[in-house]
């Protein structure tokens, strides 16, 4: 059975206008019993609460409200301002912005928990899932972090869930057998979100096109107002939208969830412990493939790194907590080396389990990179007196998250001229180091 998730994008801070679509799709689906996750944008959220808008506080009421950062593509946008080489300073920013945007949904809507971060656009940066992660956000939404099958995926400590199916594809001119078919494309997935903007149903114009596109063009406040559809067009959109539900409550290949929903499912059973003798079996589907594993659980690379760490360190076992990539790509041995077990053990006294995977390590008195550092740990823990390090990659391969692999975010969306994207997108892949299934 495929879940299905309706999220919707709900941004446009710029027209009083285009809240009335926030009514009617959060009406659309009340009526018939099913709740939508609304993906607030923090700075709607303050504008609710001038116009008065009561009566989108009413009908959002029934539904699930999620963030969708606080200023969508208010520049500098997340990523603009998240790529700089300092980590701490990009996320501790994205923390302060995004909680004041936590504040303003909560003053205007009264939600009390956020279970999905959304980010819009192409504005994906690593900086800010580590951040959405430490404020207690589960959920990361329209990712690029998601298997082809919709099972999600764990990255820089939150759980990934791909958008599946946009409704302004063919809402506003589709029929029934167009709605039927998209259905069973979805029914190929283990979870499938699907998405709208309410402002699309009501304007062929985007509003962030009109007013913040690669610069804030207006100041705020004084924005252009969008052209509108049709009237027709948007009764359509609606009629669809209305249609599209009610065929997916009665297929029984689907089961209408919300983020939290799978929030809960995620963190269930989250006591994940490795023990010295969980090792040889890890050791051995690292040896043949150096990628996460997922017997006798789902571990990440950093989860058995930070392990062999503890372990080579005197501790009985390595509770798994929160996991880093690296900042800088990693050295690799250019020449076969062999390391001892004495030089290994005492390497692992320098290495920290709270921190970002190092790039190169001394042992002895030889540089290697994490991956071989890794693979010599686990021969060492499991009896080996010496191990030898054979050239090598040190990341995993990413050809099931290729938009990771072949990313890069310059030049995109609605991103400014100025925005270099220096750390962002190669960084972004130096966290599949966190990478679990």
């Amino acid at each position: 059975m495929t879940d299905i998730i309706f999220s919707f994008d709900t941004e446009d801070f710029t027209s009083n206008i285009s809240a009335d679509a926030i009514v009617t799709e959060a009406e659309i689906l009340r009526k018939q019993g099913v709740k939508g996750c609304f993906c607030i944008v923090g700075l709607l959220a303050k504008q609710l609460k001038s116009w008065n808008r009561n009566d989108v506080v009413k009908a959002l009421s029934y539904h699930e409200i999620n963030l969708h950062t606080y200023g969508h593509t208010l520049h500098p946008m997340i990523t603009e301002y998240t790529d700089i080489e300092d980590f701490e300073k990009a996320k501790n920013e994205v923390i302060r912005q995004e909680s004041e945007a936590i504040r303003l949904i909560r003053e205007a809507l009264g939600a009390e928990k956020i279970y999905a971060a959304v980010p819009p656009g192409n504005a994906k940066s690593y900086a800010a899932m580590y951040a959405y992660s430490d404020m207690g956000i589960p959920i990361y939404a329209d990712t690029v972090c998601d298997p082809e099958d919709g099972s999600g995926c764990w990255y820089c400590n939150i759980f990934h869930i791909d958008y599946a199916y946009c409704c302004e594809q063919n809402f506003f001119d589709g029929n029934d057998n167009d709605l039927k078919a998209v259905l069973d494309e979805l029914a190929k997935r283990k979870r499938a979100v699907v998405y709208t903007h309410p402002n699309a149903s009501l304007f062929n114009e985007w509003w962030d096109i009109k007013n913040y596109d690669k610069e804030n063009l207006c100041e705020f406040g004084e924005w252009k107002e969008c052209n509108r559809r049709p009237e027709a067009q948007s009764d359509n959109f609606y009629k669809n939208l209305n249609r599209f539900v009610e065929l997916i409550k009665n297929d029984s290949r689907f089961n209408i969830v919300t983020y939290s929903d799978v929030a809960k499912k995620i963190t269930e059973d989250n006591a994940r412990v490795i023990k010295a003798n969980d090792l040889l079996l890890i050791k051995k589907q690292l040896a043949e493939k150096f990628y996460p594993v997922s017997n006798p659980d789902s571990f990440s690379l950093s989860d058995i790194f930070y392990a062999c760490v503890d372990l080579l360190n005197g501790k009985d076992e390595h509770i798994c907590g929160k996991v880093y990539g690296l900042l800088s790509r990693p050295f690799r041995a250019e020449s076969e080396i062999i390391v001892t077990a004495d030089e290994i053990k005492t390497s692992a006294k320098h290495i920290k389990t709270d921190a970002f995977i190092p790039d190169k390590i001394i042992v002895g008195n030889k540089e290697i990179g994490p991956a071989d550092w890794l693979m010599s740990a686990l021969e060492i823990i499991c009896g080996k007196e010496q191990a030898t390090i054979i050239p090598k990659e040190q990341l995993p391969c990413l050809d099931i998250l290729p938009q990771v692999r072949d990313g890069s975010l310059k030049g995109t969306w609605r991103h400014s001229d100025t925005f270099q994207d220096k750390y962002l997108s190669e960084r972004f892949r130096l966290q599949s180091w966190t990478m679990r299934f």
